[in-house]
């Protein structure tokens, strides 16, 4: 796999180093004969071999220009710091180059302002996208002809990728790390990273795998799980909450959502299990109670199979700071 970064005027550094570093340690983890058949290698591509002006007065050596004749298999394009309308002059170049790897087969992952890099494209004309909350208004003015969904944090469209954040963009790096190298690598990445991302309240109303349209229903469905996990909710009750029938509740939640409303609830649980264990000095069987456990050893056994690790182990783990991702 080549995974390229895209250096430019103004890029936030943190839309590049996380996800450099989750994607290296997910293709190390795989066995040594798939390293050897499918070698991971990232690069970071520039106007010039001279590092741009980038966020922290901070310099990064580029590896490639985009002159180069290097095609890739995902290109992740990072935010910028202020407006970002005022990069693009700066780098006319960028454009035309995202059309070419678009074309040429390459995924393209743009987060906040960097999304505006997208749009200048065309290839989000009459697609789903999302960018910046700060930057909706200015955004949907400048590109008319994109459909802005002010209510998602990730947005899909044709293999075109825009995230609202630095958290979304990781959310996406890591559906792409489970779909490429498997789940079991991608809960040992998020094991190991997740609690260097810092968590809102915010859920997506799109998410990886769905439908691109808001339904505001499922957006209901969504924050009444969040609000009362803690409870043994069933998908009936959820239904009857939204005013749906039982089956077109199913339907309308797996199409826009990707799963199925108990799968989404053990994931929103054992993530919130997660923030419980690493932020607050929670008894296990209190952490338990809150994420809708009365058994902590039920609880702990469905942690460790989702995570590969004990909630035990996952508390020391963030305490002691051990990254021992080989």
């Amino acid at each position: 796999m080549k995974v390229g970064f895209i250096l430019f005027h103004r890029a936030l550094i943190t839309g590049i180093s996380l996800s450099a570093e989750m994607l290296t340690s997910a293709a190390s983890l795989r066995d040594r004969k798939t390293q050897r058949q499918s070698p991971f290698d990232i690069k970071l591509i520039a106007p010039t071999l001279t590092s741009p002006n980038l966020t922290a007065g901070i310099r990064i050596q580029p590896d490639i220009t985009f002159k180069d004749p290097a095609n890739f298999d995902i290109i992740i394009v990072p935010p910028m710091w202020g407006n970002p309308i005022s990069a693009l002059s700066k780098h006319p170049e960028i454009p035309p180059w995202l059309i070419k790897q678009y074309h040429n087969g390459a995924q393209i992952i743009a987060t906040g302002t960097g999304v505006t890099w997208l749009a200048e494209t065309g290839l989000l004309n009459h697609q789903t996208a999302t960018t910046h909350w700060y930057f909706y208004d200015k955004f949907s003015q400048r590109y008319p002809q994109i459909k802005l969904n002010r209510k998602a944090s990730i947005t899909s469209a044709n293999g075109l990728y825009c995230t609202e954040s630095i958290n979304s963009q990781t959310e996406m790096v890591l559906y792409l790390i489970s779909k490429y190298y498997g789940q079991k690598i991608a809960n040992t990445i998020e094991t190991h990273y997740g609690h260097e991302i810092s968590k809102s309240g915010h859920q997506p109303f799109y998410e990886i795998g769905g439908q691109v349209q808001f339904d505001e229903s499922i957006a209901q469905a969504q924050d009444w799980m969040q609000r009362y996990m803690s409870q043994p909710l069933t998908t009936q009750q959820i239904a009857q909450h939204c005013e749906l029938p039982l089956r077109s509740f199913n339907r309308k939640f797996k199409d826009q959502v990707g799963q199925a409303p108990h799968q989404y609830l053990q994931k929103i649980r054992m993530e919130t299990a997660k923030e419980l264990l690493r932020d607050f000095g929670m008894s296990l069987s209190d952490v338990s109670e809150q994420v809708g456990y009365k058994d902590a050893y039920h609880f702990s056994t469905r942690f460790q199979k989702e995570f590969d690790i004990t909630p035990s182990q996952y508390r020391n783990m963030v305490k002691a700071k051990a990254y021992n991702v080989q």
